[in-house]
């Protein structure tokens, strides 16, 4: 039997006017509405709203987050001003496990967003930008509101799937662009990493300088070799 939640959503940047990876976006509401098990929206129908949100008259003209919502029978969008994420951020594991097997992996539920919202409140009252979670066998699976890749002996990885992430939209993109692997690990794995960064529609390639109080530095070639592929993966549709 399908979980069911309030609703799901999903959170695009805005420049210029334009979306980020709508259709990306509009795929991924569709997908989650059929995790959940709500009826699923029309693409066609929220890209409508969405041109009609970006064109009214009291719109944000420079960089702005745009949240789509849906709660199985009417799309709402919602757009504001979005002044970015600072340039590197320090993260810390979670205080509470994922569970990879829950009904809802996959998703981005309201359930999801209030519960990213509230780890994010709790690192940063321990001095954090982010928390990273691991699963409830002790693997690394993502952050509160964001993917983590790292490196290891030379290699671009981040968890898989089977760890209950979100495959955010900037990860399932860099995949392709940087030709990072997948792998199982222990959140340890952290521990002997030679650069870490976090990446989602919102912050982009964000690399992380610390986990758990251990230094890593500026970012290294890898990261910023993500961030040039970013920069030219941004603009599509």
């Amino acid at each position: 039997m399908q979980a069911r939640s309030n609703g799901v959503f999903t959170t695009a940047l805005v420049r210029d006017g334009q979306p980020h990876h709508l259709g990306l976006h509009l795929a991924r509401l569709v997908e989650s509405a059929r995790i959940v098990g709500l009826p699923q929206p029309t693409p066609d129908a929220v890209r409508r709203r969405v041109t009609v949100a970006l064109t009214a008259p009291d719109a944000p003209t420079t960089a702005a987050r745009m949240r789509l919502d849906w709660d199985g029978t009417e799309a709402t969008v919602a757009i504001a001003p979005f002044a970015g994420h600072p340039r590197t951020t320090t993260v810390l594991r979670a205080p509470d496990p994922r569970e990879s097997d829950s009904p809802t992996a996959g998703a981005k539920t309201d359930a999801l967003g209030s519960q990213g919202r509230a780890l994010v409140a709790w690192a940063q009252e321990h001095g954090a930008g982010e928390t990273l979670l691991a699963t409830t066998a002790g693997l690394l699976c993502e952050g509160a509101t964001s993917n983590v890749f790292y490196v290891v002996d030379g290699e671009l990885r981040t968890p898989t799937l089977h760890t209950g992430l979100l495959n955010g939209i900037a990860r399932q993109l860099l995949l392709d662009a940087t030709g990072a692997v997948e792998v199982d690990a222990p959140y340890d794995v952290l521990g002997r990493a030679d650069e870490v960064f976090l990446t989602s529609s919102l912050r982009g390639v964000q690399p992380v300088t610390a986990v758990d109080g251990r230094e890593i530095g500026g970012p290294g070639p890898v990261t910023r070799a993500a961030q040039q592929a970013w920069a030219a993966l941004a603009t599509d549709d």
